[in-house]
């Protein structure tokens, strides 16, 4: 079954432009079957996605909302930081 938000930012995943292989993790969260974020935290990753947000064109505010969000998605809250 496949969830509607992607585990690791949350991102609903009908707004993913293209199939990732996972059906947990959106196509920006999981790239060449490993999670982007296995290595960082939650700062360094809510970082990167904030900046991806803008670098797409993403209002500034609109993409710092979106990244605050990120804290909520099962992988962070499992996961010890």
């Amino acid at each position: 079954m496949k969830v509607k938000n992607c585990e690791c930012c949350y991102m609903p995943m009908k707004k993913d432009p293209k199939e990732s292989g996972s059906d947990r993790y959106c196509s920006y969260c999981f790239v060449n079957g490993k999670l982007v974020a296995e290595n960082m935290t939650l700062s360094e990753f809510k970082k990167k996605s904030f900046d991806s947000m803008v670098n797409m064109g993403i209002n500034r505010f609109k993409a710092w909302i979106f990244s605050q969000f990120i804290g909520i998605a099962p992988y962070w809250k499992s996961r010890k930081n």
